[in-house]
């Protein structure tokens, strides 16, 4: 243990500066690379601002420096809001950490292109290190058949249910569309919403949108919008994703004003059995931990849809966080042995512990960790996936993400029709701003 550290990184994280942990700051607070320096190592990250992502950063640096206690470790830390600005400004002007946090697609693949970051194929390949990970999780920081940067959680999105609920009904769990909307239609019988959905944020809805996309055309999509691709495509099928959630609006199994309604408004209407279903984030998980005595949270996989081209095993998910090297600590082996430390077992199951998220390492969101349902979640869905598609709103552009929610909110009012949807959809995103 470090005593020292973890108050030099609470300094850290109130004010995202350079940080020197057991007094071992450069001589002028340099944050450029260390290239062949192999006892010094800078390393950025975005886990400040909260608490539960600052004790863990905290935990696993004291832990990295105990392993390496002749190392100048230095550490910026900042909150993700700033940190990505922070991040595209050194790699702007070439002033590069020498191991940084990163979101993986189309914002790493932006410093891969520039030739910024170090290619870990070879390290991967050693020991088994790349063997570790559930396989779909290094897609989205692998380009050209390359990978670049090591995966740290996941984010995952299935329908979520009120178990107790369905079993005093005799209700059981859909596996196609055509069973869904005829389960929707039973719950609306006896006076129960089929669907909480809050969508006066925008984001809610598009999963009702995206699922529906991935299983009729599948996974990919958006991520080959983003990264140049000049034969993406959304597909003819696009307007059957919009109609997806034109039903479910039309049909009335979702709450009465949806677009006016909070997620959170929405998710007490599912812990309170008003309503029976949800499709949400793996972060329902900690929204149900008060729920009613009444209330047991269960879950299922998207359904299939008839003649859907994508693989039903496809999963929205999304890698949130990933470490990558520069180009120029290539040859620093405390920059590999960093990267390693943060994606080992013990490393992992911390965070796990400490965030209650999944993590990209096989076996390591365990039930006794993890609680039964997270770690079933990675069990059922996650590992069998043969995709993990991410989210459509975070790897769209900006301006292409305000059109995005607009007119899925358009969908459930009934002011735009499928066709309009897809249509308005596929220009934003191919204007690519």
């Amino acid at each position: 243990m470090v005593p020292k550290l973890r108050k030099s990184l609470s300094v850290a994280v109130a004010a995202a500066v350079l940080v020197g942990l057991t007094g071992c700051v450069g001589s002028g607070g340099s944050t450029s690379s260390s290239g062949g320096d192999d006892n010094s190592l800078t390393i950025w990250h975005a886990y400040a601002g909260q608490d539960d992502k600052v004790e863990f950063i905290d935990w696993a640096l004291e832990g990295f420096q105990a392993e390496h206690p002749d190392a100048d470790l230095r550490i910026v830390a900042a909150e993700q809001s700033s940190y990505k600005t922070k991040l595209q400004t050194a790699m702007s002007t070439g002033d590069v950490p020498d191991v940084f946090y990163t979101l993986p697609g189309g914002y790493l693949d932006a410093f891969v292109e520039s030739g910024q970051v170090a290619n870990l194929d070879d390290e991967l390949a050693k020991d088994g290190w790349g063997d570790s990970f559930i396989p779909a999780s290094l897609e989205s920081v692998t380009f050209d058949g390359s990978t670049y940067a090591v995966p740290i959680d996941i984010d995952a999105a299935v329908i979520w249910y009120n178990t107790k609920l369905f079993e005093s009904k005799g209700w059981q769990v859909p596996t196609t569309w055509d069973e869904f909307l005829a389960l929707c239609d039973t719950i609306a019988k006896d006076d129960i919403v089929p669907v909480a959905l809050g969508n006066k944020d925008g984001w809610p809805a598009t999963f009702w949108y995206q699922y529906p996309m991935m299983r009729v055309e599948g996974s990919g999509i958006v991520t080959a919008f983003a990264n140049g691709d000049d034969d993406a495509s959304f597909g003819s099928n696009a307007a059957d994703a919009a109609e997806a959630l034109a039903t479910l609006a039309d049909r009335k199994f979702l709450p009465t004003g949806a677009n006016g309604m909070s997620d959170q408004e929405a998710n007490l209407l599912f812990l309170n059995s008003q309503a029976a279903m949800v499709l949400n984030g793996t972060w329902q998980i900690g929204m149900s931990t008060d729920a009613p005595d009444e209330f047991d949270l269960g879950y299922f996989p998207f359904p299939t849809m008839a003649d859907g081209k994508g693989d039903p095993t496809d999963v929205l998910a999304g890698v949130a966080a990933s470490f990558a090297m520069s180009e120029k600590a290539s040859d620093n082996e405390l920059a590999i042995d960093f990267l390693r430390y943060m994606t080992s077992e013990e490393v992992m199951k911390k965070y796990v512990e400490l965030r209650k998220t999944m993590v990209t390492l096989k076996e390591a969101t365990t039930p006794d960790i993890a609680g039964p349902v997270l770690a079933g979640v990675v069990q059922d869905v996650i590992e069998p996936a043969e995709h993990l598609d991410p989210f459509y709103d975070t790897t769209m552009p900006p301006k292409a993400t305000t059109v995005y929610y607009s007119t899925l909110q358009g969908v459930i009012e009934g002011s735009v029709t499928a066709d309009e949807a897809a249509k308005a959809i596929d220009e934003a995103v191919r204007a690519g701003k």
